[in-house]
């Protein structure tokens, strides 16, 4: 009697929908909150005032952690009548106009993000010195900002922003001088960015299909040929995480079982990361992800004829949605078997 496995099977299937890609879209934006008028120093008895601010915005995103953004920013008024009883309600400034400046994004997490910001405002300043006195001017300062952020989905985002424009001046007849600066919420919706939709992952169920074949006479004895075949299951991790799961552990106790069937496989791991953080950083999380994987298979009593490991890190992932990150942090193990087969 002989006996041959005649096919092994082991395998994970990903699909990847082509989702619309961060880099080079349009987003808009609104927000409102509270601006502050600081060292205010005024041909007029006003000073330190508070009011309602509100912006609206246009951006271009160059990637994932650059944009360009152009908007309109009105900081509301100081006319500081609480100082004077709301008598002298005709002295006022007001300030508006429009905003340029470059935006920078650092992501925490899938939905935590930083978000740092410089440019200049070009506005119109209003001095009402009294009822029949008026002064204007147009001019630019600097301004910059920080604030913290929250992806309520992968287009629909939420920020707690804060900004602080200096010198913002009455150049024309040197009535004000003062600072000033913003604290609120902003919305952000960005154009063309939509979930990807991924095919299940499917585990077909490993067995080995076992043939006896008798030789009888005068029938010629059967031909067999050495088949290499190949196979291969991916284990995912958590974000920023090299420990394995249940479901990853359950799935290696599969390629394990698998393994034992034959001495003479080959196994290779290959260990990624998604696009998140530094490259140099992704590329020691995804050695990391490999070593675990090989420390369970050996303490395991995986015996192969040779294991093989290498890490690409980040190289090559190019997920811009929560799914596609979830689906690139991971170990791809293939297993290559020598099998028996009849010969055609």
């Amino acid at each position: 009697m002989k006996k041959s496995i005649l096919a092994i099977a082991l395998m994970s299937t990903f699909s990847y929908a082509n989702a619309a890609d961060v880099d080079n879209t349009w987003y808009i934006g609104a927000g409102a909150g509270q601006s502050n008028y600081e060292s205010v120093d005024a041909v007029s008895h006003l000073g330190d005032d508070s009011d309602l601010a509100w912006n609206a915005i246009v951006g271009y995103q160059l990637n994932k952690y650059f944009a360009v953004e152009a908007g309109w920013q009105d900081l509301g008024t100081d006319d500081d009548t609480h100082q004077w009883g709301g008598l002298d309600g005709s002295q006022s400034i007001k300030v508006d106009g429009f905003t340029l400046g470059l935006v920078g994004t650092l992501p925490l997490n899938e939905k935590w993000f930083l978000t740092g910001e410089a440019g200049a405002y070009q506005y119109h300043l209003a001095h009402q010195m009294s009822a029949d006195k008026y002064v204007s001017a147009t001019d630019t300062a600097p301004y910059f900002g920080a604030g913290v952020g929250y992806k309520i989905t992968d287009a629909l985002e939420v920020s707690a922003k804060y900004r602080r424009f200096a010198n913002v001046d009455e150049t024309a007849w040197n009535t004000a001088n003062m600072d000033a600066q913003t604290v609120g919420l902003q919305m952000v919706y960005r154009f063309g960015v939509k979930p990807a939709h991924i095919a299940p992952a499917v585990l077909p169920a490993v067995i080995p299909v076992v043939v006896e074949e008798a030789i009888i006479t005068p029938v010629p004895e059967v031909v067999y040929a050495t088949e290499v075949q190949q196979s291969s299951v991916a284990v995912l991790f958590g974000f920023d995480s090299s420990k394995l799961s249940s479901k990853a552990e359950a799935k290696l106790d599969e390629v394990i079982r698998v393994s034992k069937l034959n001495d003479n496989d080959v196994i290779m791991l290959d260990g990624q990361a998604d696009n998140q953080g530094p490259s140099a950083y992704n590329q020691k999380l995804s050695e990391a992800r490999v070593q675990q994987v090989k420390d369970y298979l050996t303490t395991h009593g995986v015996e192969v004829q040779k294991l093989e490991t290498k890490a690409t890190g980040s190289e090559g992932a190019q997920g811009n949605t929560l799914a596609d990150h979830a689906l690139e942090r991971r170990v791809t193990i293939t297993l290559t078997s020598e099998v028996q087969v009849v010969a055609s």
